[in-house]
């Protein structure tokens, strides 16, 4: 695990599983913004932590995928760390059952099974308003950062250095990407849009870069490329599909390949948000028949 000195006492915590947000309170105390993957980055995250002499002091929880509290728990348990998250995101943190809200698509058992650990008590609340909090005695930008996730944010540092959590992906990342994942995509824009103006020194993507100076062009690319996967699935609608079917076709374009249920419920749950994109916008019709759902275009 990279850490990498990005301005100041702000460092890019580079894991396996995401790049995470580090702040130093002083030589040994750290602030985390988001704890990465359970699997890929437990050991290696302890590893930078014990290899550094750090302290873990607290810990932003961007928002409850994950890919971003899969650690909270553990180093709070192991540092007895504060944590801090966005109102609806401290909600869906709380208990396996509630994280649910961001899986939708797997059964409330599986949630016990899979997401236990990735759950947490959130000391500090953020409003869905505020634009600042004082964490551990330090005075953090709030970014409120809605699409993604429903409560997601972004933090700045008193470096003036931003971590963007999922609302931006890097170029090799987007190169990767099939179908991104957004529960609200007209929010997700906006929030784009958002970023475009903080005029920040640098900027931590979780998924998977830094960027420096103008962050323009990764905005432009972001927006472009979730453009283009609504044209792809436009161009795989038959008039008269259900969802099934239609998510059908789309998966053999795209090239889906996978029979890990939590993989399909991800697909599933991405390909939900890009079909209410475009029935709120205009560009497909519905019709029911039997209680079910049938698209057209427009």
């Amino acid at each position: 695990m990279e850490l990498r000195h990005i301005r100041g006492c702000t460092y890019a915590v580079i894991g396996m599983g995401a790049v995470m947000g580090l702040y130093r309170l002083n030589e040994r105390d750290i602030v985390l913004m988001d704890t990465g993957v359970r699997r890929t980055d437990r050991d290696d995250l302890d590893a930078m932590i014990a290899e550094n002499g750090f302290a873990v002091k607290g810990i932003f929880c961007s928002h409850a995928h994950y890919d971003h509290s899969g650690n909270t728990t553990h180093l709070r348990k192991l540092w007895g760390a504060q944590t801090a998250a966005q109102i609806i995101e401290a909600g869906i943190a709380a208990t396996p059952e509630a994280y649910h809200g961001n899986y939708p698509y797997t059964t409330y058992a599986q949630c016990r099974e899979w997401f236990r650990e990735e759950c947490f008590p959130t000391d500090v609340i953020i409003g869905r308003n505020d634009d600042r909090v004082s964490f551990c005695g330090v005075d953090f930008g709030i970014v409120q950062l809605p699409g993604h996730a429903a409560g997601q944010i972004g933090i700045i540092t008193p470096d003036n250095v931003a971590y963007l959590a999922d609302c931006l992906i890097g170029p090799e990342t987007l190169a990767a990407s099939k179908l991104p994942t957004s529960m609200c995509i007209e929010d997700d824009f906006k929030s784009k849009e958002k970023v475009r103006s903080l005029g920040c020194a640098a900027y931590i993507l979780a998924h998977h870069d830094v960027i420096e100076g103008d962050i323009g062009p990764t905005v432009d690319a972001n927006l472009a490329f979730y453009h283009r996967k609504a044209q792809e699935m436009l161009g795989c609608l038959r008039d008269g599909m259900t969802a099934d079917q239609w998510r059908s076709a789309l998966s053999e374009v795209m090239g889906f390949r996978t029979h890990n249920e939590f993989k399909l419920g991800v697909i599933r749950r991405n390909f939900g948000s890009f079909l209410l994109y475009l029935e709120d916008t205009g560009r497909v019709s519905v019709r029911w028949d039997a209680c079910t759902k049938h698209y057209f275009h427009i």
